[in-house]
């Protein structure tokens, strides 16, 4: 059965990627969009993916870390907390040694996903650690956790490409610090708060 749901996962997923990835350049090809479209085109097709997977497999929540016990999801939650707010110490440090003026400021700056952005981070990593990450650790009879997390980043670094390598590398590196503390507490939800605060405050911070 796991086998089964592994292959039938990556397929979705292998074919959601490729469809991005053509769509982008057909796009780029003959449209001028923002780039910020492309972000909302990633959230559609995941969205989709979702949904077909939903129908097509035997989702498993609790082993997916989006249904678990109340104490798992308060050490998630503080671990990601956690690793948040080392993030945002980070942030400041950074600015600091680098002789920059330590500013803050709520406003929202670019498209409504910023405004957004507290949906947008649990969907992804719901995507990217429920979806992505597990089916991984299923192809590998979860054996080779490194290499599963290696993989996963790998791939939700590809649905990135169009912003550039930089953020392309950046999403990797963010992926695998939200892999540890999915593969720590198996709970998705602390890891949408990691990923919350190093998507959402760099900007805040001038970044």
């Amino acid at each position: 059965m796991n086998e089964r749901y592994a292959v039938k996962t990556l397929s979705f997923l292998t074919v959601t990627l490729a469809v991005y990835l053509i769509l982008w350049q057909a796009l780029v090809r003959y449209f001028d969009f923002p780039i910020y479209y492309y972000g909302r085109l990633i959230e559609v097709l995941s969205l989709i993916l979702f949904a077909v997977l939903a129908f097509s497999t035997p989702m498993r929540f609790e082993e997916m870390g989006i249904i678990v016990p109340r104490s798992t999801l308060f050490r998630s939650l503080a671990l990601g907390a956690a690793v948040g707010l080392l993030f945002v110490v980070g942030l400041i440090a950074s600015r600091a040694v680098l002789g920059l003026e330590i500013a803050f400021s709520w406003h929202i700056r670019g498209d409504i996903s910023r405004a957004t952005y507290f949906l947008v981070a649990p969907f992804q990593e719901v995507l990217a650690k429920s979806v992505m990450l597990y089916s991984f650790e299923l192809v590998f009879d979860r054996h080779h956790p490194h290499v599963s997390n290696f993989m996963s980043a790998l791939t939700f670094g590809a649905f990135h490409v169009v912003y550039g390598i930089k953020m392309m590398l950046l999403a990797m590196l963010l992926s695998l610090v939200t892999g540890w503390i999915f593969r720590r507490e198996r709970c998705v939800w602390g890891c949408a708060v990691a990923h919350f605060a190093c998507g959402f405050f760099p900007v805040c911070f001038g970044f």
